[in-house]
């Protein structure tokens, strides 16, 4: 009975690492990076959330480049949970941003982001100049276009004003 339950947790681990290695494809004539620049988890006590990975291939990230942020769910989560959290760490990151500007963003993400279960990913691939444009499992699932939305969307992973240090120093390959 251990062997077994131990086979099983091995393969779910196998199965989970295996996945979060793969290469999505929405990056393809956008970025040839074969291997994430930089890769961490975000977990609140005991639980994963997400595992999320930085793609470009740039030799160090900012937002003159292009780059796309991968989020592989551990989690289930609504749309509306995931538009209300990428709002609030938008206002964190960004305390300028006026009421007006986030509502406009809410609007925008409630549009792009899916539902989201265990085993999902997220991909948001920035374009300078372009669109941010949003993937679900490979799928397109919409852009937003508002050319103030970019820095405070990737900046609540990527500014030095985020609320996860630890995750940012794994995506930017920081030592700590």
């Amino acid at each position: 009975m251990r062997r077994a339950l131990f086979a099983a947790v091995a393969a779910v681990a196998l199965a989970a690492t295996s996945a979060a290695s793969i290469r999505p494809s929405e990056l393809n004539g956008t970025i040839a990076a074969r291997e994430p620049y930089g890769a961490a988890s975000l977990t609140w006590l005991f639980l994963t959330a997400y595992d999320a990975r930085l793609w470009m291939d740039a030799p160090t990230w900012s937002m003159d480049v292009a780059f796309a942020l991968s989020i592989d769910y551990r989690m289930s989560f609504t749309r509306e949970e995931l538009a209300e959290r990428t709002i609030d760490e938008m206002r964190k990151v960004s305390p300028d941003l006026t009421p007006a500007m986030l509502a406009r963003f809410g609007v925008s993400l409630s549009k792009v982001y899916p539902a989201v279960k265990s085993g999902d990913r997220v991909t948001a691939l920035h374009t300078p100049g372009r669109a941010v444009r949003f993937y679900h499992n490979g799928r397109m699932t919409g852009e937003v276009e508002d050319p103030a939305f970019a820095a405070p969307f990737f900046g609540i992973w990527l500014s030095p004003k985020t609320s996860e240090p630890a995750l940012r120093a794994g995506l930017l390959r920081l030592s700590r």
